[in-house]
């Protein structure tokens, strides 16, 4: 079968990556344009409904101008009684009035409709002209903003106007307010008063990105922004939707009297995205695809550096050549996985090997220190017996009960299965302890502490003699009398799950934990030595100088029971040290135990 080289995946995955991509960003790029087209449109029309507000408040602004300045004539008797005047009488009776009323009331300056209207063109800058127009006389005077005023016989058009409401020039707009005499109630003519239609130029150009069309009752337009509709077509349509469908736009719709206004957006034009911002976003597209398929490509090169890597190790293995090792990334991905199992693989395949190549001299090692096992216990428990039972016959009771200690000692060492019982560990160390008190007279005692329920718990032997004689090799005080060793059982319990403690759930699933504390008031460490000491316990690097001592204890108890059990040293109040040995025990024994109890 041919080997497939990590190449053909590497394109694999690459052409899939590179379509991924591509439809991603495609995706986003028509999203984000979408999204902008959408965004141009709901501006285009928030501009359009403003436009046609604008256009709407500068009518309303007007109309109330209108109004304010045919209520202040009202307010005024002098003016309006000249206004009157000047409406009914000739020319030289109206001249005649104005001299009387002058003389009469003294006047430094006559207020008369010349001054009214001035004041007026003063007051508002948007007010274009003012038309005042007597029904008696048929007769008509336009006032300026410059001062200047034109009497005339009123034309038929004027009057054609007046009647139809169609107050609409080529550059101004009008409104239509009647003068009565408050006397008799009668209309005697009435004032047009018109304004500059070039407001409505300037807010077309301010918001410039739709149409306005203003126009009155009668049809005419008094401002349109585009002539390809007329006023009477618009007029036709009867409602928004129809006017939508006819200029085939947004339409704003809005009434102020006998004026409408329209703004209306072309529907082509008011979702159009800028050129510039396409290309934007067609740039940024590119952009992102091209670091895409760089990022993806340096990905794709990584990756098959790992999996080179692996076929050349499988290569070399299968050369024959055991001591490969794959490095790890430490990614915590299959790959990582893969190459730990294979150089587990290879450090078990190797071991495996050499174990089989030493099969034969370990076994005939192992027959060799079998038949010596047979002997040397024998011919050292029958020595030690023979010599203290010597002791005993010369009157030496002392040295007998030392021999008794060691030969007990020494069997539990050599003849004891691995698992004994806590009661069996205390016996023995107590012998042991025993011989130091032969040695150290009157200078060392010890204690042992452990209740009952206790005793019959099985646990590994031989764990608390080195601890007892590293004490005596290390913490013991030559020079004091009050040395002294003392061994303390208890049972603890501890959540089965670190999340469990840290909640305070564990309450019920716990697993109950077995320290023998051994304390002494020895000599001691610093806190920086026992913090050292725990870490080479912890990472079971402490130097192994034979088989016995704290390290080996460690170790054994690590490999039986886990690794969250073992040796842990503390400093102990008032001087001296604290050995914790931590052991699991069975909670189904322990529960009899306790019943027992």
């Amino acid at each position: 079968m041919e080997i497939k080289g990590s190449k053909q995946l590497y394109n694999k995955l690459f052409y899939i990556y590179t379509v991924i991509l591509l439809c991603v960003i495609s995706a986003l790029v028509i999203y984000f344009f979408n999204s902008t087209k959408n965004r141009f449109l709901e501006q285009s029309l928030s501009l359009t409904e403003m436009m046609s507000e604008a256009a709407a408040t500068y009518l309303e602004n007007s109309s109330d101008i209108a109004e304010y300045i045919h209520e202040d004539l009202y307010k005024s008797n002098t003016e309006l009684n000249d206004a009157l005047h000047y409406m009914t009488d000739d020319p030289a009776v109206y001249q005649k009035y104005r001299l009387n009323i002058y003389s009469e009331n003294k006047l430094s300056k006559y207020k008369g409709i010349e001054t009214f209207f001035l004041d007026a063109f003063h007051a508002y800058s948007s007010l274009n002209h003012i038309t005042l127009y007597s029904y008696e006389r048929d007769e008509l005077t336009e006032y300026t903003r410059d001062g200047k005023s034109y009497r005339r016989a009123g034309d038929y058009k004027f009057k054609k106007q007046i009647e139809d409401m169609n107050l609409v020039k080529a550059d101004d707009f009008a409104y239509l307010k009647e003068v009565r005499d408050p006397a008799t109630m009668q209309v005697k003519g009435c004032m047009v008063l018109g304004f500059s239609n070039k407001r409505f130029e300037s807010i077309w150009q301010y918001y410039s990105c739709a149409e306005l069309i203003v126009y009155n009752d009668s049809g005419t337009a008094v401002y349109i922004s585009s002539k390809d509709y007329e006023i009477a077509n618009i007029m036709r349509a009867n409602n928004k939707e129809a006017l939508e469908n006819m200029l085939k736009s947004y339409v704003e719709q809005i009434q102020k009297g006998q004026y409408h206004v329209i703004g209306y957006l072309e529907k082509d034009r008011a979702a159009a995205v800028p050129r510039s911002i396409v290309v934007m976003l067609l740039a940024f597209g590119i952009a992102v695809m091209v670091l895409g398929e760089l990022f993806v490509k340096y990905h794709l090169q990584q990756l098959a550096r790992r999996l080179n890597r692996i076929l050349d190790g499988m290569t070399k293995v299968m050369e024959g050549n055991l001591d490969v090792r794959i490095p790890m990334d430490k990614n915590g991905d299959e790959l990582d996985v893969i190459a730990g199992y294979f150089n587990e693989m290879c450090m078990n395949l190797d071991g495996h090997i050499k174990k089989r190549y030493l099969a034969e001299i370990e076994q005939k090692n192992a027959e060799m220190e079998a038949l010596q096992s047979q002997i040397n216990p024998h011919f050292l428990y029958n020595t030690l017996e023979a010599i203290r039972m010597k002791a005993i016959c010369n009157g030496d009771r002392e040295v007998g009960k030392m021999l008794y200690n060691l030969a007990v000692t020494f069997r539990a060492q050599i003849k004891e299965a691995d698992i004994i019982t806590l009661a069996q560990e205390l016996h023995y160390s107590k012998k042991y302890m025993e011989l130091f008190e032969f040695r150290y007279p009157n200078q060392f005692k010890f204690i042992v502490e452990c209740q009952e329920e206790y005793l019959q718990l099985p646990i590994i032997k031989f764990v608390l003699q080195p601890v007892i004689e590293n004490y005596f090799i290390h913490g013991i005080r030559m020079k004091e009398q009050n040395n002294y060793v003392k061994i303390a059982v208890e049972v603890e319990r501890k959540c089965k799950y670190e999340e469990e403690c840290i909640l305070g759930l564990g309450i019920l699933d716990t697993v109950p934990v077995l320290r023998i504390i051994v304390e002494d008031n020895g000599k001691g460490m610093t806190a920086e030595e026992i913090a050292a000491k725990n870490r080479e316990l912890e990472n079971d690097t402490m130097e192994k100088r034979s088989s016995i001592g704290i390290a080996n204890v460690n170790r054994r108890l690590r490999a039986v029971y886990g690794r969250e059990y073992g040796i842990r040293i503390e400093e102990r109040i008032g001087g001296g040290l604290r050995v914790i040995l931590r052991f699991k025990i069975d909670e189904t024994l322990l529960n009899v135990q306790e019943e027992c109890r």
